[in-house]
């Protein structure tokens, strides 16, 4: 069995073991210490503590383990506990973030774009942080330029309002009178504007009927058209079924109908075979007689070419017509020529 003194012992120790991982799981550390540990290098902290979070694009990363000054006071060695599965390239840059008064201040990383990432960093390593400058310390170098626009902007509001009461005091009457007018414009604009809003009152309750009755004639003109196409559907199966029995009765005068316009078609191509023999026949006699008509040789193309013996048959043929006129004038000499040579034979 247990003793007392045991059991006070097993007590210590489970409270010492429930605290050690409690302030760890409460601080945002590792509960088994898994992790490494770089510097980073500050010139100046800028409220860091420890227990600060530590961020890589904005996702938690770790936390500020340690912070201490250099031998000379110079600078801030930042010791950073960061989770053991997350890997920090080389050439990331550290700057502070969050505002000091309000005790909110965290460390954030940035890695390197392209090649300017290097190895991821390890236990031991070193790196320098950027300078960032604090809310306040802005403001408070910004405060002698805003204090002076500040005092230019009441300078000019004041010579402003100065103005003002000085053509308020000059110009009351005017003013007055500009009031009386506005006063009244403002009545007349009133009067007007309730006059239109009943017409506009009676002109939407017109629309209003004029579409109650569109709605009506549209459910009429619908049902119309319903009633319409079950007549003209009826019509339509009526006369499909009136052609498929004609069809159906005609079937045998249709296939000899066609029958005959098959013979026929087959008639009139072979009548286009024979016609197209005959062109081809005609096409060789035309080359033929272009042939003879442009020779130089055959008697057409002599006729045709040779001008002497067109002159030759003209007057060939002029003097055949002196002898015929004669002829008409005198048949009596010819007959009395031909009569010696009757008699000779």
């Amino acid at each position: 069995m247990l003793t007392n003194e045991i059991k006070v012992a097993l007590a210590v120790v489970l409270s010492a073991v429930v605290i050690f991982f409690g302030v760890r799981f409460l601080s945002g550390k590792p509960l088994f210490g898994a992790g490494y540990e770089v510097v980073a290098i500050f010139e100046d902290a800028q409220g860091l503590a420890p227990g600060a979070i530590v961020r890589l694009n904005g996702v938690r990363v770790g936390d500020v383990r340690d912070i201490e000054l250099s031998p000379n006071a110079r600078q801030v060695y930042v010791t950073l506990g960061i989770d053991g599965d997350v890997q920090i390239p080389r050439g990331s840059t550290l700057q502070t973030s969050g505002i000091s008064a309000l005790g909110q201040v965290a460390i954030e990383i940035t890695p390197p774009s392209g090649a300017g990432a290097g190895r991821p960093l390890v236990a031991g390593d070193t790196l320098r942080a950027a300078n960032t400058p604090d809310l306040f310390d802005l403001l408070a170098g910004e405060s002698n330029s805003l204090t002076a626009r500040a005092d230019t902007a009441l300078i000019g509001a004041v010579n402003t309002f100065t103005t003002l009461d000085e053509i308020l005091q000059n110009s009351g009457g005017d003013i007055q009178a500009v009031l009386a007018q506005l006063r009244f414009l403002t009545q007349g604009a009133t009067t007007l504007i309730l006059d239109e809003r009943n017409r506009i009152d009676r002109t939407l309750a017109s629309l209003e009927d004029a579409a109650a009755n569109a709605s009506t004639v549209s459910d009429r003109v619908g049902r119309n058209v319903e009633d319409l196409s079950v007549v003209v559907g009826n019509d339509v199966v009526a006369t499909s079924g009136t052609v498929r029995a004609l069809a159906e009765t005609n079937a045998d005068s249709v296939t000899a109908a066609v029958n005959n316009l098959s013979s026929a078609l087959r008639r009139a191509d072979e009548q286009l075979v024979e016609l197209r023999a005959l062109t081809a026949n005609l096409a060789s006699l035309t080359a033929d007689l272009d042939s003879t008509l442009n020779s130089p040789n055959g008697t057409l193309g002599l006729l045709l070419n040779d001008p002497s013996l067109y002159y030759n048959a003209n007057s060939a043929a002029a003097a055949l017509q002196q002898i015929l006129q004669d002829l008409q004038a005198e048949p009596g000499r010819y007959l009395r020529e031909l009569d010696g040579v009757v008699r000779v034979f």
